[in-house]
């Protein structure tokens, strides 16, 4: 005798079924979680656990990388900064770069409290707001969806919001803590929609408007949602007025902004841009593919939207979120529209290609499901493969992300040496950063600078006569100490000087600068990646690389001190340069 009702051709019992196949144009709702055989849950639990791995990835990228904050983040800190480093609240109105940037500069102003400003801390923050996103993403699946096939998209979700191709956005924390933030808020402001708290989502997507600009696309997808779900007019209108007075109040506090590049107008480089936004992610390095790609997911939102299955109502927190990121992408497009053909790809414009991705990933899912009934959970396969993909392609764009920070340290030294003029426009003047984040003991200002030599810092002074010369490498083999200076880049008031230097088997442990006298003037960086020095002599490590920045009136010498205490230099001459 059994608990529950029997199929009268087999006897056995129906909840141990999965559901039977329907229509694919049969409406889809939302019903209570179908009854699937306890291993299948199991399994799919184990499969979720595969989703923990790119966070763990991008984590351990971002506890290597730079302790230095970049460029936006400076001039944010000057405006919400009193004198004694105290909050100015007024100066968090002010837009950075066209977008308010409220809640991100009260991160900011923690992370340089509580944690000397150290970009690798606000990193973390951004990893974690990330992996939430991930979550909320996870939560709004539909309930009537196999258990494999719902683990296949939260793994697939979790590699395209940790892809390589967003990278800039987790090692410039700065620049994270603004847009993932952003999509945090519009994601949660959307599921309180779809669960009908209406005041409570307008109030996030009033919070995630004060986080970036790309927020105010948030506006229409609330109106959509409230359209799909059938809601009195007033929710449908609300969302569309409070949008209009967001953006009147933008433009109010919007400075005159200069064009990137050439000005533009034409409606074909509006639509490349678009375009190669909502298809960054599907592209290594050709904008031209970006653009094909990202026609081909608009098409198939444009598919689905056919269908009886796709415009379920049940489904419409997934339609706009999507319509979230169209309408953001396209405000990034035509904001950006005069830096370049190629603009479209860059790092920090991943996540809106990833909230493009994803409910077209979902509503698939859906359509699938419908037409293959149990056998859609093999469909779990395609999902991974469609998120490994995604995250495999990025590999060129965070490789370049890494060799434009790898030198980013030296901005750090420049301050703390008084050089940060030397930068331009990077930093903001010395005169007026380098009082606050004194007063502050923000890094470099803070006791946990150092320039790694395990004793001499900027100012001691090192007996000259306890050096000896390094000789370049004479052999295609060396058994001695070897290095040469290959490159001198004047910066203003300071001198980058670049080469390569090897103990061999005495390791490098740092570079300095000294003036005639022995005092040290500047530093800078080691174990920097040199492969045409290791393609042309063997039995040395690969990096071998170093870079140091110091006063041009006060380069006397560059010192490579070993691992063993002892030391040698360099003369400050680039090859043939007459420098």
């Amino acid at each position: 005798m059994t608990d529950g009702p029997a199929d009268g051709r087999t006897g056995t019992v129906a909840e141990d079924r999965p559901p039977v196949p329907a229509a694919a144009d049969q409406p889809v709702t939302e019903p209570a979680r179908p009854p699937w055989r306890p291993t299948t849950r199991l399994l799919a639990r184990l499969l979720e656990v595969l989703a923990v791995i790119p966070v763990i990835t991008t984590l351990l990228e971002v506890l290597a990388g730079q302790r230095l904050q970049y460029t936006d983040y400076w001039y944010v800190l000057l405006r919400i900064t009193n004198p004694d480093g105290s909050l100015h609240i007024a100066g968090m109105r002010v837009l950075q770069n066209e977008h308010p940037l409220m809640l991100p500069s009260f991160l900011y102003w923690l992370d340089a409290r509580l944690a000397d400003g150290d970009n690798r801390i606000l990193g973390v923050l951004v990893v974690l707001i990330a992996a939430l996103t991930v979550l909320l993403l996870r939560f709004a699946l539909p309930k009537s969806l196999p258990p494999l096939l719902r683990a296949g998209i939260v793994v697939a979700a979790s590699l395209l919001v940790f892809s390589p191709h967003g990278l800039h956005n987790f090692v410039r924390a700065m620049s994270g803590s603004a847009w993932l933030t952003a999509n945090l808020l519009v994601i949660g402001a959307l599921l309180l929609a779809y669960h009908r708290k209406w005041w409570l989502a307008w109030l996030l997507g009033l919070l995630a408007c004060m986080s970036y600009g790309t927020a105010f696309a948030v506006w229409p997808a609330f109106a959509l949602m409230a359209t799909l779900g059938r809601e009195a007019w007033w929710k449908r209108l609300v969302p569309l007025g409070v949008g209009v007075l967001v953006v009147l109040t933008w433009i109010g506090l919007k400075p005159a902004v200069d064009p990137g590049g050439t000005p533009t107008n034409d409606l074909a480089s509006l639509l490349y841009t678009w375009f190669a936004v909502v298809g960054h992610l599907w592209t290594s390095e050709s904008s031209g593919v970006a653009v094909l790609a990202g026609v081909a997911v608009v098409g198939i939102y444009c598919w689905l939207a056919t269908t009886t299955v796709g415009r379920d109502r049940s489904l419409r927190f997934w339609w706009a979120l999507a319509l979230h990121a169209f309408v953001a992408s396209a405000m990034i497009a035509a904001a950006r529209i005069d830096f370049g053909s190629d603009f479209g790809l860059s790092s920090r414009y991943t996540s809106l290609s990833v909230l493009m991705a994803v409910p077209a990933i979902v509503l698939l899912a859906v359509y699938m499901h419908r037409v293959l009934g149990e056998r859609a959970q093999k469909l779990a396969i395609g999902v991974l493969a469609i998120g490994l993909l995604g995250y495999t392609l990025g590999s060129p764009a965070a490789a370049t992300i890494r060799s434009q920070n790898s030198e980013h340290q030296l901005e750090g030294i420049a301050l703390r040496a008084g050089l940060g003029d030397s930068y331009g426009a990077t930093l903001p003047p010395a005169k007026a950063l380098v009082p606050r984040l004194k007063a502050m003991g923000h890094y470099p200002f803070s006791d946990t600078f150092t320039l790694g030599c395990g004793g001499p810092e900027l100012g001691s002074t090192i007996d000259m006569n306890a050096m000896t010369p390094l000789p370049p490498a004479d052999s295609r083999n060396p058994r001695q100490a070897a290095g040469s200076v290959d490159d001198i880049e004047s910066k203003n008031d300071a001198v980058i000087i670049r080469g390569w230097a090897t103990g061999v088997a005495d390791p490098v442990r740092c570079a300095l600068v000294v003036d005639p006298r022995g005092k040290v003037t500047g530093g800078g960086l080691t174990h920097l990646a040199r492969p045409d020095v290791t393609n042309r002599l063997s039995g040395i490590k690969p990096d071998v690389g170093f870079s140091v920045i110091a006063p041009h009136e006060a380069a006397g010498r560059v010192v490579i001190i070993l691992s063993s205490g002892s030391m040698r230099w360099l003369e400050p001459k680039a090859p043939d340069s007459g420098k």
